[in-house]
């Protein structure tokens, strides 16, 4: 089963009579959908006739991240589908606005901009430690904020019917670029994905590209990996070395060039922003909002600024693989993101830092989770024999479901206990290691306590887990470079540290 969730209201709005025609295409997608074995409801959740028929209570007020929740919550509940499909930007079903705990000089963002609540049985709340143990396959289709040309979201919704899965190796080649200054971290990413990372393009560096003359050959294969700078409102990725920023891609630069059925992993801060054009100068669209109009069909990126660490794996790093393993070993594009979040928590737990929170929060999917872009020559269901008598598709929902339960117990999740002054001893080697770090400064850190989803402290008995945050930023390009060193520390104890930087 599969739901698909809208507000009329708010598309009526926004297009006028033109809200029937993106109706009408819905419903041709339900036919559709019908074919596929997927018994499809359109469900409008401002229409108080159809939402108590399923026992739930409508949207009153066309804005509010409570009701939308309590909504979404309920109809997952009265019908238990396999998909969730969103329709629409964040004016017509907003994002769940989250408490970003990290905001302040360096990290700017206030809130997180989120669809991973959608995804989780707990109820509404900013809190977005409340959120890790996601159960659900949610993805939202997106129209642009703010433009009221109904022919976008129409060009998504008839890209759907013809996406049909592929062999794996129509996904094995890859598009990727990269900073020069993220290059290692990237080529291990590679590695991981794809067995290989021979294809990597890193800016600055290569001869002839300037980041927006990329020709069709270089973005024709069907899976695009981005470890690139990005910045708010901005219709471009960057590259880096040292204080050099080039355009590395610009969402004007894709018409034409990309490949029906292209999915695509970003680490970018903003990297997955939904913006109206007109707050940029250029008045384009988003790198996102682009790729779908192209003909992607899945689009994982990040709602703000996104971390990973400068060497190494981790974070934005580790959650975009896991995407995109997930896609080549024949998973649907929801279900590739849920597992991927799952696997994320699990592997960062049982005690996440702040930093590993929001990585879980600010990356969505953008395109309908019901879409397979690889056939699964593992599942019985595909073969006409075996379908009448097997469901791998709700076996494996009730174990995404169980494993995600598993998370709610297993992980203590941050929370801000001020800036405490710490031991001596303890502070003289943070002090030592940003030294080392070659921070500028030595500012008493942003101190984390880890706790369980009840409130207690880790453990009872003992000192709980902290992280201490240490962050300094520097100007660089159309965004801003922040470095970040994170101490975790128990019982005046240093146990390891981690360093991050900004996407």
């Amino acid at each position: 089963m599969k739901l698909i969730i809208t507000n009329k209201t708010n598309l009526q709005k926004k297009y006028g009579a033109h809200h029937q025609t993106i109706l009408d295409a819905l419903k041709t997608l339900q036919t559709y959908d019908a074919t596929r074995q997927l018994q499809t409801h359109i469900i409008f959740v401002d229409d108080p006739v159809q939402m108590k028929s399923f026992q739930a209570t409508p949207v009153t007020e066309h804005n509010s991240d409570a009701q939308y929740k309590q909504a979404i919550d309920e109809l997952y509940h009265f019908f238990t589908p396999g998909y969730i499909m969103l329709i629409g930007s964040q004016d017509i079903v907003p994002f769940q606005r989250l408490k970003n705990m990290l905001s302040g000089e360096n990290d700017p963002d206030s809130l997180i901009p989120s669809d991973l609540p959608y995804a989780c049985d707990m109820p509404y709340d900013k809190d977005p430690g409340k959120f890790i143990s996601p159960t659900r396959v949610v993805g939202r289709l997106p129209d642009i904020p703010g433009v009221s040309d109904h022919s976008y979201l129409l060009s998504l919704l008839n890209d759907i019917p013809a996406v049909k899965p592929l062999p794996q190796s129509e996904y094995k080649h890859y598009f990727s670029v990269s900073t020069f200054d993220w290059q290692d971290s990237t080529q291990n990413s590679l590695q991981q994905i794809f067995g290989n990372n021979k294809s990597l393009l890193v800016l600055p560096g290569e001869p002839n590209i300037t980041g927006d003359n990329w020709t069709a050959a270089q973005l024709q294969p069907r899976t695009h990996f981005i470890n690139c700078h990005g910045a708010i409102y901005n219709p471009g990725y960057y590259g880096q070395q040292v204080t050099n920023f080039p355009l590395a891609m610009r969402s004007d630069g894709l018409a034409n060039k990309i490949s029906h059925g292209t999915v695509v992993a970003t680490e970018c801060c903003y990297g997955g922003q939904l913006f109206d054009p007109g707050k940029n100068d250029a008045k384009l669209m988003s790198m996102a909002n682009s790729y779908l109009l192209n003909h992607a069909v899945a689009f994982v990126g990040s709602s703000n600024i996104a971390y990973g660490p400068p060497k190494g794996q981790g974070l934005a790093d580790l959650l975009t693989q896991f995407f995109l393993i997930n896609i080549l070993n024949g998973a649907s594009t929801g279900r590739a993101l849920l597992e991927a979040r799952q696997r994320f928590l699990n592997e960062m737990g049982p005690t996440l830092d702040p930093f590993e929170l929001k990585t879980a929060a600010q990356f969505y999917l953008l395109g309908d989770p019901s879409i397979q872009p690889v056939i699964n020559d593992k599942d019985p269901s595909t073969d006409g024999q075996e379908k009448a008598f097997i469901n791998t598709v709700q076996n494996r929902r009730d174990n995404l479901e169980a494993r995600g339960k598993m998370l709610h117990n297993f992980i203590a999740v941050p929370q801000e206990t001020g800036t405490p002054t710490p031991d001596k001893g303890l502070q003289n080697a943070m002090h030592s290691l940003l030294d080392e770090k070659e921070f500028k400064d030595k500012p008493l850190p942003k101190t984390f306590v880890n706790h369980h989803q009840a409130g207690e402290p880790t453990e009872q008995s003992m000192p709980s887990v902290k992280f201490h945050v240490f962050s300094e930023s520097a100007a660089g390009g159309a965004s801003t470079s922040t470095k970040v060193l994170v101490v975790k520390e128990k019982n005046n104890q240093i146990l390891g540290y981690r360093e991050y930087v900004s996407r």
